[in-house]
């Protein structure tokens, strides 16, 4: 069997995910032809972002009955090795190293953590060594050699981050015998540490801008049919109707909306599929990305906005925290009045019928128009885009 209703309104809850994936994972009836997402999140990785190595391990231990992505990667670039090495995850490292698809060369991205920019492009070997954990370190290395070689954002090469962050000689001397880089002088580094930081800083800075393929919103007729988006409608209606909207998720800008995996198991993977398939390329091929970008879900929402007393009608203008943003109008245009998507560089409001897409930058600066008559239903993705996953 596969996973039950009641089993997928669990893991769908932080506060009962942890225990139903237990439960699923442990049962020998359930199967599934694809990896199960908690919370939106590949199983594995949700474990082992939650640091439980036992989880983690029991998930790997079911994949011949519930499929596993070694690789997932998060919105910030970690997959479960990543997570695995940065808390010190021995056993699942271990297990991890000798899954046969596994690619230990995936770079992490740049974090803003208050204020402090954790640079980007870091394997987790980086963070082994930043951690000064020889034993990881040299399993990677035997998984990899050339991992000694790959350079993270700022240029660094492990044994560079070993000499930044005070690794031991020992450490270092292992990182030597793998790839025998120029070591930085010794009296260089208190000011290439500082030079690091103010360099990933306008690096970050830089990727808050709106690259000109990207710029102007586009527009993308019936990606879904009518008949689907009332079919969407309906599991949407029937799933508030029992859990109501969320109105906190979104701490700056926050919005009446529900998360895509609250609603039926089926329901939610058909959206993520169909919305791949069909929308997918045709964003590659508009904005002028290459065939082999990978575009992936970082949010996946419905929001509704209501001219009712109490009901949220609009959104101010605001960023999102992607690189591309997309909406479907899920009801009728003439459900309501008003609405549409604000767009402040232009001054213009964009409208769309049901079933369309419209597609922006999530760096250009946009907000929901106010709606004065009746009730317009939305679903929004925010989407990671980046290079191949494991570049040969």
């Amino acid at each position: 069997m596969t996973v039950s209703p009641e089993a997928w309104a669990g893991l769908a809850t932080l506060s009962t995910a942890v225990e139903t994936l237990e439960r699923i994972v442990s049962s020998a009836d359930v199967h599934m032809d694809r990896p199960l997402q908690v919370m939106g999140q590949d199983a594995l990785l949700f474990a082992a972002s939650m640091y439980d190595e036992d989880l983690a391990l029991e998930v790997l231990a079911a994949r011949a009955r519930i499929p596993v992505d070694v690789n997932a990667i998060d919105n910030h670039g970690y997959t479960a090795l990543h997570y695995a090495v940065d808390a010190d995850m021995h056993a699942l490292a271990q297990t991890l190293l000798a899954t046969e698809a596994i690619c230990v060369r995936l770079q992490t991205e740049d974090l803003s953590v208050v204020g402090h920019i954790q640079s980007g492009g870091r394997t987790p070997l980086h963070l082994a060594v930043l951690r000064g954990s020889m034993d990881l370190m040299q399993l990677l290395l035997e998984a990899d050699p050339l991992l000694a070689t790959v350079a993270d954002l700022d240029g660094h090469l492990p044994v560079h981050l070993a000499q930044l962050h005070g690794g031991s000689m020992d450490l270092i001397g292992c990182l030597q015998a793998f790839h025998a880089a120029t070591l930085y002088d010794v009296a260089s580094l208190p000011e290439r540490k500082l030079a690091t930081q103010a360099i990933a800083a306008a690096r970050y800075q830089a990727s808050l801008s709106v690259p000109d393929a990207v710029a102007t919103p586009h527009i993308f007729p019936g990606i879904w049919t009518q008949a689907e988006c009332e079919r969407v409608l309906g599991q949407l209606e029937a799933t508030t109707h029992v859990t109501g909207w969320h109105k906190t998720r979104h701490t700056s800008y926050p919005t009446t909306d529900l998360p895509s995996y609250c609603l039926p198991l089926g329901e939610h993977y058909w959206v993520q599929d169909t919305l791949s398939a069909r929308l997918f390329p045709s964003i590659l091929s508009r904005f002028q990305l290459p065939a082999s970008t990978q575009l992936s879900f970082r949010d996946l929402f419905y929001v509704k906005y209501e001219a009712a007393q109490d009901a949220q009608r609009d959104l101010a203008l605001h960023c999102d925290g992607s690189v591309l943003s997309f909406n479907v109008l899920l009801n009728k245009r003439t459900d309501f009045v008003g609405g549409g998507t604000f767009f402040a560089p232009t001054q213009t409001t964009v409208h769309i019928e049901q079933g369309d897409v419209v597609v922006h930058s999530g760096r250009v600066v946009h907000g929901a128009a106010p709606v004065t008559e009746g009730k317009r239903l939305i679903l929004v993705a925010f989407l990671n885009v980046r290079p191949p996953a494991c570049a040969p």
